[in-house]
């Protein structure tokens, strides 16, 4: 359970950057196009304002969004014990015994 809530707050994150990323990209374009093709100075000053809060609330949600969702698997993989599974060895002779599987973490502490 905790890889799929970790996994599902990396793609949520990963997801809303490209999609901030992508409005970023459009916003900017089409501003630069409308200025470009009618070349009217006062087109400018009416949108400048517009095109500014459209920047900055798509940064906002770009940038605050995947820190959300870091921080958030962060105190999930704090908080929520990881799970140890029992794997079956064979050994040399045929008989069959049980090895704990460690994380590399847990190995260096010990």
């Amino acid at each position: 359970m905790e890889d799929g809530i970790l996994n599902w707050l990396a793609s949520v994150g990963s997801t809303a950057f490209r999609w901030s990323a992508l409005g970023f990209l459009v916003v900017n374009a089409v501003a630069v196009t409308a200025v470009v093709l009618t070349k009217d100075r006062g087109l400018v000053n009416r949108w400048t304002g517009r095109l500014v809060g459209a920047n900055l609330a798509l940064a906002a949600t770009g940038l605050g969004i995947p820190l959300l969702t870091t921080v958030t698997r962060v105190a999930v993989a704090a908080v929520m014990p990881s799970t140890t599974r029992a794997m079956p060895v064979k050994e040399s002779k045929g008989a069959l015994r049980s090895e704990v599987l460690v994380s590399p973490l847990q190995r260096n502490n010990d």
